[in-house]
């Protein structure tokens, strides 16, 4: 191998050098590097998958402890708080497969997250939301899917009683 490296000329072992150089580099870049930072994203996920949970655990807790504090008495629509109205709802209705995500947004909201739902049984299932319980609709995105199915993403409001 030291016969063969010597037997070059110098310009030739100046190549290789600087090529060897450059192929390691290139080696640890894609072979340490961008694994390295793929990981710190995923790990960075998950943190914030986890923050959120934690946060809708405390509110949940909160609403459970507000909810055994009330009057036995109360009636059971007057006493449910939205995110169980929602929940409820749509999983009486044709939508509780299509039904993916809740999360509390607020003290009066509920983020929903619906795939491969039926267009028109979503819409009457907002319609019915709104008439029976006072529930609005204050932002909602709508992709559309396979003929008559959407995914969509909402952030339900309802009356601040």
């Amino acid at each position: 191998m030291k016969e063969w490296w010597f037997g070059l000329q110098a310009s030739e072992r100046r190549t290789l050098g600087i090529g060897g150089g450059a192929l390691t580099l290139i080696l640890i870049y894609f072979a340490g590097w961008v694994p390295l930072q793929e990981g710190v994203v995923t790990l960075e996920q998950q943190v914030q998958e986890q923050r959120s949970l934690q946060q809708w655990m405390a509110q949940s807790a909160a609403e459970v402890q507000q909810l055994r504090g009330g009057s036995a008495g109360q009636p059971q629509a007057a006493g449910r708080s939205l995110l169980t109205t929602v929940d409820q709802s749509a999983r009486n209705g044709q939508l509780g497969s299509s039904l993916k995500r809740l999360e509390p947004e607020g003290e009066h909201g509920v983020k929903v997250w619906l795939e491969q739902a039926a267009f028109d049984e979503m819409m009457g299932w907002l319609v019915s939301l709104e008439q029976q319980f006072g529930v609005t609709v204050t932002t909602i995105t709508i992709e559309r899917k396979a003929e008559g199915r959407v995914d969509a993403n909402m952030t339900l409001r309802g009356s601040a009683s």
